[in-house]
């Protein structure tokens, strides 16, 4: 999903609804979300209790959430989701909008292998 120059909470939150959405417009029935953005895990797993530019959003979701289905949203480091890092830049060549992928590129194959296997990469930290 492309939807152009924003800020990383609200691009982390529509792909957490259409990735809902998707997965249960698929019937699946039980579903891990692993997302590396503390901000967007509280969000979505804590009571709202002030109202922001997200609420609305973060409403959707949970509702989402809470049809009859098991979902769990987790958060996990950047460095153990470095799939969701590729795959996240990899739209950015994709038009504007939601774009639905029947199989994922070929250049993203060793890099599910890696997310498999739990390879790690170290996070590059520059004073």
């Amino acid at each position: 999903m492309n939807i152009g120059h924003c800020f990383v909470t609200i691009v982390e939150l529509w792909g957490l609804y259409q990735g809902l959405k998707l997965a249960w417009e698929h019937g699946i029935k039980w579903l891990v979300v692993e997302i590396d953005s503390l901000c967007v895990t509280q969000l979505v797993n804590k009571p709202m209790d002030i109202i922001n530019e997200y609420t609305s959003l973060i409403q959707s979701i949970k509702e989402i959430i809470q049809r009859n289905w098991n979902v769990i949203i987790n958060h996990v480091h950047r460095e153990a989701n470095y799939i969701a890092n590729y795959v996240a830049n990899y739209a950015l060549s994709f038009p504007v909008g939601v774009h639905h992928l029947s199989s994922p590129p070929l250049s993203v194959t060793p890099l599910l292998y890696h997310d498999l296997y739990r390879v790690a990469y170290p996070l590059s930290v520059l004073y």
